[in-house]
């Protein structure tokens, strides 16, 4: 049973998706293109950390949810109320005349005259997930919904999505909430919830390429990090730096 259970674990801390040509080219390969995208300013500016982007006090109110939200756009260029917002996400199917993609806790849809961000409202109690989900969709809106990709064109579009929040400086929130353990329903235990589509392992390699191309050998914000992502940041530096 323990064999089985650090087994499970490391499945949910790899990549949900195979990654092209494997984790490492394709995550070099697909940075370097959102560099190309987006600019190199983009890449420089200072990273978010839980204070940028979690208000003083969040309560976990809806209203403490929309601004968490609206710092999330104003890192990743969205214009105030670019995407209707809707914490009414209850995994409901869409209509099929329009594009939907789907995450377990967030959907981004495009609308015909406004594009819509839908959250499971059971986020709003989780701000770092909330940010992490919330950025994710928001990185749908630049890729779809500014044409610079298409699902046919990449069907690794999925894990781009997550690479665009790394790449926007909202890394810390993707990485921190792809992995945790949490109580059983029967108070018996605790059980693994992965999230995302890179999740533990890559986003590691993701965030030390990150800091590679921003010139950071030593980056001081790592220290927000949940320990297993810090830790492998720092091995995948020592190789990139050898």
């Amino acid at each position: 049973m323990i064999r089985r259970s650090q087994q499970l674990r490391s499945q949910l801390k790899a990549p949900r998706e195979r990654l092209p040509g494997g984790s490492r080219r394709w995550i070099r390969s697909s940075m370097d293109w959102l560099v190309a995208e987006f600019g190199r300013d983009v890449l420089l500016r200072p990273i978010a950390v839980p204070a940028d982007v979690i208000p003083d006090g969040y309560d976990g109110s809806t209203a403490a949810a929309i601004e968490l939200c609206a710092r999330v756009d104003d890192r990743m260029d969205l214009r105030p109320g670019q995407c209707a917002l809707s914490f009414e996400l209850n995994g409901g199917r869409r209509a099929v005349n329009r594009l939907v993609v789907k995450e377990p806790h967030g959907r981004w849809i495009r609308g015909d005259g406004q594009n819509q961000i839908q959250l499971a409202p059971a986020l709003m109690a989780d701000p770092v997930a909330l940010a992490a989900i919330y950025a994710h969709e928001a990185g749908h809106e630049l890729l779809l919904g500014g044409g610079r990709i298409s699902l046919a064109r990449r069907p690794d579009h999925e894990p781009l999505t997550d690479l665009i929040t790394v790449f926007y400086g909202l890394g810390i929130f993707t990485a921190n909430a792809a992995y945790e353990s949490r109580p059983r329903p029967n108070g018996r235990g605790k059980q693994p919830l992965a999230r995302g589509y890179l999740r533990e392992a890559a986003l590691s390699e993701a965030l030390a390429y990150y800091a590679v191309l921003r010139g950071e050998r030593h980056p001081e914000w790592d220290h927000h990090l949940d320990p297993p992502v810090r830790r492998g940041m720092r091995n995948q530096l020592v190789v990139l730096h050898r």
